[in-house]
């Protein structure tokens, strides 16, 4: 499966899909925006102030990217692919900040992946904050320090995901959350694999 794993940054969404990985025999983690987009943090120091669709687009690039580098190299069909950060975070970021766009996966005729399951990571602001200071914080970071726009955060994230999403209640201690998500992801995956039985009525003339 495909699997993106999202939350306001500082949750532990990186952990989670690190601690889920290890787990999950011959899985994969992987994140947006990947190495290739290594001058992260010049775009958004330079380039957000000027142009903010400019910098939208940057973002939405290295979605693309990784959509198309995981159906080039990747079988996830047998293999469980973890996505920290995906086409949601753009668009709810993006939106939070007045741009006008919609969770659309089809970019330009390229379809990209669309998520098995989607994991939420929530935590406590105080934690957040916390745990987010001590690794110090970027630009975009302090952006969530603001209450109001936060919880504009978590509203478009409320509205844009999708019903195949797990919540993770980050507060909790990491190995009884990971196993309890890990355990919900694979009665997931089993009950996706069942063979849908459709159900039909004869019409008698």
């Amino acid at each position: 499966m495909f699997i993106v794993v999202t939350g306001l940054d500082g949750s532990g969404t990186s952990t989670i899909a690190n601690e889920l990985s290890k787990l999950d025999e011959g899985s994969i983690v992987l994140k947006t925006p990947s190495a290739e987009y290594a001058e992260r943090e010049l775009i958004d120091e330079k380039v957000k102030g000027t142009s903010c669709v400019g910098h939208f687009l940057y973002y939405l690039s290295s979605t693309v990217f990784m959509s198309d580098y995981i159906k080039q190299n990747i079988d996830f069909s047998k293999n469980n692919v973890y996505c920290v950060r995906y086409l949601i975070d753009t668009v709810v970021s993006n939106r939070v900040a007045g741009i006008d766009v919609d969770l659309d996966y089809n970019i330009y005729g390229n379809e990209l992946l669309q998520p098995d399951l989607t994991l939420f990571v929530g935590l406590d602001e105080e934690l957040r904050q916390e745990r987010i200071s001590n690794r110090g914080k970027s630009k975009l970071d302090k952006v969530l320090d603001n209450n109001d726009v936060r919880q504009r955060f978590l509203e478009e994230f409320k509205l844009l995901l999708p019903d195949e999403t797990i919540y993770i209640d980050n507060s909790l201690p990491l190995d009884e959350n990971v196993t309890k998500v890990y355990k919900e992801i694979k009665e997931y995956q089993e009950e996706s694999s069942k063979p849908k039985v459709l159900s039909y009525r004869k019409k008698y003339k």
